[in-house]
């Protein structure tokens, strides 16, 4: 299944771009925009009247980034992509570097590279703030770069702005950006908690996986779940297929969903009928219908 909102994600972009400042939701587009759309190639970022392209990266080892400024609320934006797919083959030596082997990787160095040279471009015109997003292996990064800005930016005799970062279903990458920070003279800062925040999902594994370590603060929200007709599971099945609820993973990360379904607390869920094609958010944390042989009404 493609992603489903994206329109909805480039019309919050837009409008995000015309207003005073930038939410956590306008950010979680950010997030969403930035990624090659598979038919055209290009990403679907759309960055009209209030934005400002300082600097777009593609440097050798897979990272892309982009570097905007805000009008409004002089702020400078750093957006990180995330992983492409299965197909990345960049993207996943990055993940399981820093991910499982804790090293920092070439694409942490050209998020930190972006990171000044983006506030090289924006200083002109005056920065009173700096926002970092990405979704997965981009929230991973914002949360490095989010942690060692303080300290990347006074070694450059610099003063910086405050800093807010918000991922989306980010990986983590904390203790490769430990070492990163150690082997470049770079100190974590211990108030990060307090300002970067990860929207996520307990079913989605990409921030659930055994391991994962941030610097930020998780903040979760509702998971997604489908009725599917399959074979029966357990030691006392019949055989015959029945209904059951099924987490599909790939949409739990989808970037757009989470735009979508931003506002919508764990305590909620988000359903997908196949028979409509619709998602809908619903009370409760999971769907109160048990598994069995009756059709749901709206499977």
């Amino acid at each position: 299944m493609d992603e489903p909102f994206r329109q909805e994600v480039k019309d919050a972009v837009n409008a995000a771009g015309l207003a005073t400042a930038i939410d956590d939701r306008a950010a979680v587009a950010l997030a969403a925009s930035f990624y090659k759309n598979r038919d055209t190639g290009q990403t679907d970022g759309q960055f009209g009247q209030g934005w400002e392209v300082l600097e777009q990266v593609s440097p050798p080892g897979g990272y892309d980034g982009i570097a905007l400024r805000h009008a409004a609320s002089r702020s400078l934006v750093i957006v990180n992509r995330g992983t492409e797919g299965a197909s990345s083959v960049a993207d996943w030596l990055q993940n399981i570097r820093a991910g499982a082997l804790h090293q920092p990787g070439p694409q942490m160095t050209s998020a930190m590279a972006l990171l000044g040279s983006g506030f090289e471009k924006a200083k002109a015109k005056g920065v009173d703030q700096i926002l970092i997003c990405g979704h997965s292996l981009g929230g991973a990064l914002a949360d490095v770069q989010g942690a060692l800005a303080k300290s990347f930016f006074e070694k450059r005799n610099i003063t910086p702005p405050p800093v807010r970062v918000v991922g989306v279903a980010s990986a983590g990458f904390a203790p490769a950006g430990r070492n990163y920070a150690a082997a470049n003279g770079l100190t974590p800062d211990p108030a990060a908690p307090a300002y970067i925040i990860h929207y996520v999902r307990s079913e989605d594994l990409v921030p659930s996986y055994t391991g994962r370590a941030i610097f930020g603060t998780d903040q979760r929200i509702a998971s997604v779940y489908e009725a599917r007709f399959q074979p029966a599971s357990g030691p006392h099945t019949t055989g015959h297929p029945e209904w059951v609820r099924i987490v599909d993973r790939l949409k739990q990360h989808m970037r757009t969903l989470y735009y979508q379904f931003f506002a919508e607390t764990k305590a909620r869920h988000i359903w997908y009928s196949h028979n409509t094609k619709q998602f809908a958010a619903r009370n409760g944390a999971f769907p109160d219908w048990k598994r069995g042989f009756q059709r749901p009404d709206d499977w």
